[in-house]
């Protein structure tokens, strides 16, 4: 689960930064394309909860690194409060950072300039941010910082009712989706004046919707291991269900083979884990597969974000996109036959995060 920050600023000096990628419709030389995959968990939420007065929230997390350079940009889209009904704070924000500096750059929108389509990933905010799961892109400016971006999506594998038999279930206050465990993007982000150009570097996305954030949480996710096939993504903590709190997780590991293996505490597997900052230790097993999650990151190499809550934005978040993790996946035929390795890889491109 990701996060997300805050601020307008005039724009006329800035112009070419702010249209280096062109209107949410793109231009003659590079228009989007109106060919977007269906996928009914990654697309607009709001209309489950617009006729409600209580509090929504729901944002689209990008990741992109490269292998090559060893750079990490994020990309959060989101809005809170965007129903008629609903009470203030009502925002929209892009916000942006880069891991090599734990530079940000956030910008705040109006909720009018925020829509996103209901079956599928087409999320847009201002005159120039999009993102689509074959193409995102945009601008932001916070005082006299900007970044924008543009990048193209190949090869995108999503994953398919990440919440298990919960998918489609409207009635939780939590809820998280991985619309692209892995795919290879090819663009560039100019930050803060420096351009990066990438050529099939890993991308990552996930979105989160609801009307609480948990009360404690842990995130990761890497899709850069030595075989270009493998991906994991996971994320659980304390959440309110039927008004008290649950412990819950989901962990999804796309194998070589592009299979997905899943661990869910929904689906009585047994997952433990334990965070601290910069840490992490996360065991899930079943009779006849058991996986090892272990992640590390220097403490102050970690971005300290926002995330929505009642009273506003406040920091809660602390998270890396340089993390280090060791993955072991083994099966057996049944209970009492010896353990099996299917998978064993590790990444140093992993993003990683701790909610407190």
């Amino acid at each position: 689960m990701a996060a997300v920050r805050l601020k307008n600023v005039l724009l006329l000096f800035l112009f070419p930064v702010l249209f280096a990628c062109g209107s949410v419709e793109g231009n003659s030389t590079h228009p989007w394309t109106r060919d977007l995959p269906e996928n009914p968990e990654d697309g607009s939420h709001l209309d489950f909860y617009k006729s409600g007065a209580g509090p929504f929230y729901e944002g689209w997390y990008n990741k992109v690194s490269d292998p090559e350079t060893g750079e990490s940009f994020f990309f959060i889209y989101t809005v809170v409060n965007p129903g008629p009904n609903m009470p203030e704070p009502k925002m929209a924000f892009i916000y942006c950072g880069r891991q090599k500096t734990l530079q940000t750059v956030y910008q705040e929108f109006p909720v009018e300039d925020y829509s996103a389509a209901p079956g599928y990933r087409d999320v847009r905010i201002g005159p120039d941010s999009r993102a689509t799961a074959p193409r995102f892109a945009g601008t932001a400016m916070e005082g006299n910082k900007s970044c924008s971006w543009d990048f193209d999506v190949d090869n995108v594998v999503p994953w398919h009712e990440t919440m298990g038999w919960m998918t489609g279930h409207t009635d939780r206050k939590t809820n998280w989706t991985v619309g692209t465990m892995r795919g290879d993007a090819s663009g560039y982000v100019e930050f803060e004046g420096k351009r990066f150009t990438m050529k099939n570097a890993r991308a990552y996305c996930d979105h989160n919707w609801g009307t609480v954030f948990p009360e404690q949480w842990v995130w990761l996710q890497a899709a850069s291991f030595d075989n270009h096939d493998t991906a994991i993504a996971l994320s659980g903590g304390l959440v309110q269900f039927a008004g008290k709190p649950l412990e819950a997780m989901m962990i999804g590991l796309l194998t070589p083979g592009k299979d997905m293996v899943t661990f869910r505490t929904q689906d009585l597997d047994d997952i433990t884990w334990d965070a601290s900052k910069g840490k992490w230790s996360i065991s899930a097993s079943r009779s006849t597969a058991r996986l090892s999650v272990q992640a590390s990151c220097e403490p102050r190499s970690m971005f300290h974000l926002l995330v929505p809550a009642d009273q506003g934005m406040i920091p809660r978040a602390w998270e890396a996109l340089e993390g280090f993790v060791d993955v072991l996946f083994e099966t057996r035929g049944s209970a009492g036959d010896e353990w099996k390795e299917e998978f064993r890889g590790t990444s140093n491109l992993a993003g990683v995060e701790i909610g407190e």
